[in-house]
């Protein structure tokens, strides 16, 4: 992309969040990046209130490590940096609470019906869609900053055959024609108002939506830290764990690959 249309591409979407903006939100729009959220996370400290977002990642990031396909053709790749001074076991909410936001506004605003594979990963039609990555860097004042990336396929995805996963994009799920520009609009002022709730406005949110969207509710899962074999997932514990029943009896799983039959998210 010249930066002629990197320019106009920045005008619109700056446009579309005028509002946000106007509230002391902070835009950077990029061509090309490693990571969105490394570039984040390498300058927390200057970087409050700060939405970054690339056109393409040449070293994305996904949960543990996995490396994130972002090739340059119209797919979200957006951070998004807040200080908080919050407890370490509030800020382990927001990640749910971020997927689950993106999720309801993404149904509000485009109809489309996403579920969520527990923790963080956003399905349509039992395909990956995109999916959240929370990080956090310490502050020198006691403080924190949040790094929050978000990614969506919009008008493409990767190869199943090379992720050895269903996925899918937002564009073949919308009835109307989308675009990079539509969907920050929706995205973004989402991930925004999540981090300005309460941590009891936030529980209430994630524990109201999570069972309409719980992709692996009443599902045969294998829970690869536990080493039980197959259990029957049961739903989010009121501290964003997964619930799974293994013979009887439930234990709560708060970090580990789930897997669900065919749909297999690393």
């Amino acid at each position: 992309m010249t930066t002629l249309e990197l320019k106009k591409q920045e005008a619109v979407l700056r446009a579309r969040l005028a509002s946000l903006l106007d509230s002391g939100i902070r835009l950077e729009v990029v061509d090309t990046i490693g990571s969105t959220n490394a570039e984040l996370k390498a300058r927390a400290a200057s970087s409050h209130e700060t939405l970054f977002l690339a056109r393409e990642q040449t070293a994305g990031v996904g949960r543990r490590g996995s490396l994130w396909q972002s090739p340059p053709s119209g797919n979200l790749y957006l951070s998004y940096c807040v200080h908080s001074r919050r407890p370490l076991n509030e800020l382990s909410l927001w990640s749910l609470g971020i997927t689950v936001a993106a999720a309801d506004a993404l149904e509000r605003e485009l109809t489309l019906d996403c579920k969520i594979k527990w923790p963080n990963d956003l399905y349509l039609a039992g395909m990956k869609v995109g999916g959240v990555l929370l990080e956090t860097v310490s502050l020198k004042d006691d403080g924190v900053a949040v790094v929050i990336g978000v990614g969506l396929n919009i008008a493409s995805h990767p190869d199943p055959q090379l992720l050895r996963r269903p996925v899918t994009c937002l564009s073949k799920h919308s009835e109307s024609p989308l675009d990079l520009s539509m969907v920050v609009d929706v995205i973004a002022p989402a991930i925004v108002e999540l981090c300005r709730l309460s941590h009891d406005e936030l529980q209430a949110l994630v524990m109201s939506s999570w069972p309409s969207r719980d992709l692996l509710l009443n599902q045969r899962v294998a829970v690869s830290a536990l080493g039980e074999g197959v259990g029957i997932a049961r739903g989010l514990s009121p501290d964003g764990g997964l619930e799974v029943e293994f013979a009887g009896k439930r234990r709560t799983v708060y970090a580990g690959e789930v897997s669900l039959g065919h749909v297999d998210t690393q």
